[in-house]
């Protein structure tokens, strides 16, 4: 049985311990003590558990504020666009694409920002990020054109980045087990939901604010997103008075413990005796980006996000286009009206239903089996939906074909949430100590350069709409999304648990601690 220990032995002379420790006068003082040693130990730990899920829950709060950061779109494309082609055609898509396109460079600056907070601290660079998106917020209600808008949410996005590689990292170090990683993990995509918020609350301030005056008419973005920073600005706030550092930024030095024993036995005097440092704590180095993309499973991974992003992000700039089209055409056939609607309905139901099965079934079947059979079934889906969508439509009424389609659509965003839950936690598991956390997450966000490939997708199909009929311009992004998909499942069956030594980290780059028998070590005191 192999265990780890700590060996502890006295460093005083026999003949002095009567200086430093007293013998209880009977059994009964000793129980006592101990009774009272287990009552301030079960105290702390409640205390502390209380502590730990109010932090938990502060930072679920920040995840918001980048959550409503990236729904602010919504006011930006109304203004770029009418009513009537909201739907209509995919000049829609595209213009779409292009803003989601610069929020996603922009997020690839998590890098950076991964790395710092491995070296900085997560909080200090939590509050920097939410600091930089009110000002975005603030600053995105005087962008008038296309131009403006995309070089804002560019900001947007590099503000954002923040946020999303700190809260998962905090996460990771608030779980005491892998069991409660995985489910606060889970609850992100029902916390996501939620920055839907953010445009309900600016529709109404901008249509409160519509004829109030030429300021506004001048800048019709201004009174939403003055909106969105409000509420960015009161979670800032909060989160600067009241979030704490969950990493240990101590040093060796400043966190060495001398106690009695040691101290009376450095004390000797003695210039025949060797010297001796006693040294308690040794914070690991952090692992560096290179050592980390040297990695073979860590690249794997790597290449399997990127490419749910890739799809996912396609899925979600042409559907404003697909979800309204005919059945006949290759569409999903949803009204417009509805579509938004319908959306919002569909990502509630796929955030509670992902809150409640991701951490049984990954019980169930281990994280790595299930991430594979979710990357299995994306291709399905992308292939059963509009030819369900067409079976009904032969078959039955219009409205049929909408609940249909809504299916397939919930079925396609739990499979997403859930996906992308599953890389975080195997994200996590990819670093063997805090001190990386910060930087493997940052690494993963390269995968928001496949993101804004999704204008490039969308631009082709624009540019092509002309020449080719809907129904064939349809068959073409349905076939891109299944191939996308196909690419994902193949890279997910390679896709390794846990990276390995040697193969992946050298030994030398790990913090390495004894490991012996301990049975075997007690049969030879015995003897």
């Amino acid at each position: 049985m192999l265990g780890f220990h700590r060996r502890t032995r006295s460093l005083i002379p026999v003949k002095d311990l009567a200086k430093y420790d007293r013998v209880p006068l009977n059994e009964q003082d000793e129980e006592v003590d101990m009774e009272d040693s287990d009552t301030l130990v079960d105290e702390e730990s409640e205390a502390s558990d209380k502590a730990r899920s109010r932090q938990l829950t502060l930072i679920y709060v920040v995840f918001l504020a980048e959550a409503i950061m990236a729904s602010s779109l919504q006011p930006q494309l109304q203004m770029l666009i009418s009513d009537s082609d909201y739907c209509g055609n995919l000049s829609t898509s595209y213009l779409r694409s292009i803003l989601d396109c610069a929020y996603a460079f922009g997020g690839t600056t998590g890098l950076f920002w991964g790395y710092m907070a491995d070296r900085m601290g997560r909080r200090k660079v939590t509050l920097i990020g939410l600091w930089m998106m009110v000002v975005c917020c603030l600053s995105m209600g005087f962008a008038t054109d296309l131009a403006s808008c995309t070089l804002f949410r560019y900001f947007a996005g590099l503000a954002s980045s923040t946020v999303i590689v700190t809260t998962l990292t905090m996460i990771g170090d608030l779980s005491k087990s892998f069991e409660e990683r995985v489910q606060n993990v889970a609850l992100l995509p029902l916390i996501a939901l939620f920055g839907s918020i953010g445009p309900i609350i600016q529709g109404m301030v901008s249509e409160s604010l519509h004829s109030s005056g030429a300021v506004w008419e001048k800048f019709p973005t201004l009174g939403s997103q003055l909106a969105c920073g409000g509420l960015v600005l009161s979670i800032t706030l909060t989160a600067t008075f009241m979030l704490q550092e969950t990493l240990s930024l101590e040093t060796s030095s400043s966190h060495m413990h001398l106690d009695c024993e040691k101290a009376a036995f450095l004390s000797e005097n003695d210039s025949d005796a060797p010297k001796i440092a006693v040294i308690d704590f040794v914070r690991p180095e952090p692992i560096t980006i290179n050592q980390f993309m040297q990695a073979p499973s860590f690249l794997v991974l790597l290449a399997s996000f990127s490419l749910l992003s890739l799809h996912a992000s396609v899925f979600d700039v042409v559907l404003p286009h697909l979800g309204h089209q005919s059945s006949q055409d290759g569409g999903m056939g949803i009204p417009c009206p509805w579509l938004g609607l319908t959306v919002l309905i569909v990502k509630g139901v796929a955030g509670v239903t992902i809150k409640h099965i991701i951490p049984s079934a990954v019980e169930k079947f281990g994280l790595l089996k299930l991430y594979r059979s979710t990357s299995l079934l994306f291709p399905a889906i992308y292939i059963i939906t509009p030819l369900l969508a067409l079976a009904a439509a032969s078959a039955c009424s219009t409205n049929f074909v909408a609940i249909t389609s809504a299916i397939g659509l919930l079925t396609k965003h739990v499979l997403t949430g859930g996906a992308t839950v599953l890389v975080a936690l195997l994200v996590l598991n990819t670093t063997p100590d805090a001190y990386s956390a910060g930087t493997v997450v940052g690494i993963m966000q390269i995968a928001n350069l496949f993101r804004a490939l999704a204008v490039a997708v969308s631009g082709a199909s624009f540019y092509l709409s002309d020449e080719l009929s809907v129904s064939t311009t349809n068959l073409a992004l349905w076939t891109c999304l299944m191939l996308f998909g196909s690419c994902g499942a193949a890279l997910a069956y390679f896709v390794r648990e846990r990276p390995s030594v040697e193969r992946d980290f050298p030994s030398e780059v790990l913090c390495w601690e004894t490991c012996y028998d301990a049975d075997e070590e007690k049969n030879e005191f015995d003897t």
